[in-house]
């Protein structure tokens, strides 16, 4: 194989020497065209007729790589490879996900048709999809450079891509053998997609890897579980870890995307997976990226436990101050570099690095973190003993729906006023609930079942309280912004608000800026929510405060909005009346906006 990568193989030379715990990988994950003399001369296509061709056309994607690959710089350690990206976590599609292009991603939708038996299909349109695509970039590629495996993923990320966030994380509360089934089924079907794609895209036994352009001399892939910030360490290693470590067992090159300060508690039951060869920083948006100081200690403890690291989208005057604390053996630099002269002026660093550091050991004392979280374990409040609707508190606590259930019709038998069991027990108890995951002694399953058994209640309430003002707190109207998709967090909001006494009505996920107002309008809701988690979509929530200007209804709802990317600085800007980062505190600022402080 003659690439057009002109020192490759002193790059597969430090490569070999990263996954083994040496040296420095200087690299860059999306490559950048601007200033860059060609390889080859490759014609740009024709611009794609629709979303469907520039995503799922196989020939076309090929002809696009092909230019894009040969007008790429290529410099220091960045690899030649062909991104056959189908969607984050394909291996959801080839079990059945529907795929949608947007213009700057793919949305994996969850199968319509979802049962609990996970099957593989060698004829489903998408794994013949993925095939098609493999070929025909290796057809164009003719040995100039790699065709990269697809971002597959694996285990509860491509089931709650399959089912559903929500029901995942139920599952492992409700159903945990039949998700454990579910994980395995997943596992055994991922290594017969990855091996059957491997041989595809192979360069004798080495490949590369679509997700950070990375490269090993034999199988490799890139492990992840982005749910697993939402459940518990016990759950994690229930789980997560075991099938984590049997892919480590089974491929060769592992390398584990560690996504979210939400993520860190579970470093220690990823570093007992003694396979697993290394581990990438994600700190995720309102973070510092990955060559901040304030990530110097988490490199530290992943490198002395034997493991490599990867830390992304380090900037150039980052560079020297990383390596100078955290040492130069097993670290891969994902850079954010904007031209060849930066590239070049990292390479010196390097260069100059490795010859003054070749005898130096890093003698820092690595403080032992604090990051393990205590498992739920969910201790009932003592009350009066006499009190007979205190296993109601208990149930919603507990999640237990039934047992919610059964003491409400208890209560209303017995003549309990309803606002009585509203106020003293269901919005007390899912207060508390809120209250420990804020502490972060209660996990996102925990506060779904809470929700769910507080719903199952409510639900005997609602006709004995129709006609009555004293009912609710407000009405609040919530959605996704337009463009996003995401709705867990959303979701998780809207529990909250419900069962803290907010009559809640959520409209859902992409939802336009007319589709707010009328919904608005319909429900004459107190307040708006807005929920979105990409930047590129966060700024329509001012498309939709215009909006209801516009309709002349914006001095009647206050407007609050949330979502990862979102700060209060952001809501200020847009004129929101209100802002939070969690579920738990949306309540509190719901309830001020409203002048309902108790």
């Amino acid at each position: 194989m003659k690439t057009w990568k002109p020192n490759l193989e002193e790059t597969k030379k430090r490569y070999n020497d990263w996954w083994n715990q040496k040296g420095i990988v200087l690299n860059m994950w999306e490559h950048f065209q601007e200033g860059v003399t060609p390889h080859a001369n490759v014609a740009k296509p024709a611009a794609p007729k629709d979303l469907n061709q520039k995503w799922f056309d196989p020939q076309w994607r090929a002809d696009y790589l092909d230019w894009y690959v040969a007008h790429s710089s290529l410099k220091a350690d960045m690899l030649p490879v062909a991104n056959t990206q189908l969607g984050p976590g394909s291996l959801a599609a080839i079990l059945g996900g529907v795929l949608e292009g947007s213009d700057d991603t793919i949305w994996i939708h969850p199968n319509p048709n979802f049962t609990d038996e996970i099957t593989f299909d060698p004829n489903h349109p998408n794994w013949l999809l993925h095939k098609e695509l493999l070929k025909a970039c290796k057809a164009k590629a003719n040995g100039n450079y790699y065709v990269g495996m697809p971002d597959l993923m694996e285990g509860l990320d491509v089931l709650a891509a399959l089912k559903g966030t929500d029901s995942v994380l139920l599952d492992t509360v409700m159903q945990p053998e039949v998700l454990e089934q579910q994980m395995q089924q997943i596992n055994d079907i991922y290594f017969k997609v990855f091996d059957e794609l491997y041989d595809i895209i192979r360069e004798g036994d080495e490949m590369a890897f679509c997700y950070f352009s990375s490269w090993a001399p034999g199988k490799m892939t890139k492990l992840q579980s982005d749910i697993s910030t939402m459940i518990s360490e016990d759950d994690y290693r229930r789980f997560v870890q075991p099938f984590i470590r049997e892919q480590c067992q089974k491929i060769d090159y592992t390398l584990y995307h560690l996504d979210g300060v939400g993520a860190m508690h579970h470093l220690p039951a990823l570093l007992e997976i003694k396979e697993l060869n290394a581990i990438q920083w994600t700190p995720g948006v309102g973070e510092p990226q990955g060559g901040s100081p304030k990530w110097y200690d988490l490199y530290k403890q992943i490198l002395n436990a034997g493991k490599s690291v990867m830390a992304c989208w380090v900037t150039l005057d980052e560079l020297r101050p990383l390596l100078d604390n955290i040492g130069g053996e097993g670290v891969h630099l994902e850079m954010d570099f904007h031209n060849e002269k930066e590239v070049e002026e990292a390479m010196k660093i390097i260069e100059e690095y490795s010859k003054s550091s070749s005898d130096s050991k890093d003698e820092a004392v690595q403080e032992k973190e604090d990051t393990k979280q205590e498992t739920i374990h969910l201790k009932e409040e003592k009350k009066e003993e006499e009190d007979e609707l205190k296993p109601l508190y208990d149930a919603i606590v507990a999640g237990k729906m039934e047992d919610a259930v059964a003491v409400t019709k208890e209560a209303i038998a017995k003549g309990v006023a309803p606002q009585s069991i509203i106020n003293n027990y269901m919005i007390t108890a899912m207060g508390e609930v809120g209250q420990r995951f804020q502490d972060g002694k209660a996990f996102v399953p925990q506060l779904l079942m809470a929700g769910r058994a507080m719903k199952g209640a409510l639900e005997l309430l609602k006709p004995m309280l129709q006609g009555s003002a004293s009912t609710t707190i407000g009405k609040i109207v919530i959605g996704t912004v337009k463009g996003d998709l995401h709705d867990i967090g959303k979701n998780l909001v809207a529990s909250m608000l419900e069962g803290c006494g907010f009559e809640v009505i959520n409209i859902g996920i992409d939802i336009p800026a007319d589709t707010f107002v009328e919904a608005v309008k319909e429900h004459k809701a107190d307040i708006l929510c807005m929920s979105a988690l990409l930047t590129t979509t966060m700024t329509y929530m001012k498309d939709v405060i215009d909006a209801l200007e516009a309709a002349g209804i914006r001095n009647e709802v206050k407007v609050m909005v949330g979502g990862a990317p979102v700060n209060q600085h952001f809501a200020e800007e847009i004129g929101a009346d209100g802002y939070s980062d969690n579920a738990n505190s949306a309540v509190a600022v719901a309830k001020q906006l409203l002048g309902k402080t108790k």
